[in-house]
Order: C-alpha cells, then sequence, then structure tokens
C-alpha cells in the first residue's frame, strides 16, 4: 500500500530532475558556441595585427585604432593622439559585435 504513494513521488523527482539536466545541457551547449565565436573572432582579429578596423562593442565603437595584439579572450587596440601620445585600450572579444575594414 505505501508503495502506491511511493511511485508517484519517485516519478515527479525524476520528471523534475529530467528537466533541469535538460537545462544545464542547453545552458552548456550556448556556452560551447559562444566560446567557439570567441575562438574565431580571435583568429580573424589575429589577422588584422597591424591593421586599423572599425571595431563595433556593445555600448561603443572603436575607429582609427590599430589592432596590436589578440588572445581568446582580449584583444588590445592602440591610438597615438594628435599630441603624439599613444593610447592603449583592451576590449573583451565576447564584446565585440562587428568589425568593418576596408582591406587597406
Amino acid at each position: 500500500m505505501w508503495a502506491l504513494g511511493f511511485v508517484p513521488l519517485v516519478i515527479m523527482y525524476y520528471i523534475y530532475h529530467s528537466q533541469k539536466v535538460k537545462k544545464l545541457e542547453n545552458k552548456i551547449k550556448r556556452i560551447e558556441q559562444k566560446q567557439k565565436g570567441n575562438i574565431e573572432m580571435s583568429r580573424i582579429l589575429k589577422e588584422l595585427i597591424g591593421k586599423k578596423p572599425t571595431i563595433v562593442g556593445q555600448v561603443f565603437g572603436t575607429d582609427n585604432w590599430e589592432v596590436v595584439d589578440v588572445d581568446e579572450e582580449w584583444v588590445k587596440l592602440r591610438r597615438v593622439d594628435k599630441k603624439g601620445k599613444e593610447k592603449f585600450k583592451l576590449q573583451r572579444i565576447e564584446d565585440i559585435q562587428t568589425v568593418e575594414f576596408d582591406g587597406e
């Protein structure tokens, strides 16, 4: 008799945790896809070292900045102002939305 009350609890427990596992699997899949995108963006930006593309981020854009260095997470940009002073900026690759380059 007590088994009849126990079986629905086991089924509910299984359903709850299987849904939770599915959600976690989806999160892992999204993170892996994002990481793959960052690696691809990193490879593309490495080709632009020494060039001056226009990089547009989530909130800001960078124009006339030279790509100095790139790793898996960051891109280092450099610009010389009118006074001849160098300025550096580090930007996370995951924050980059578009990269425009005219090929020069």
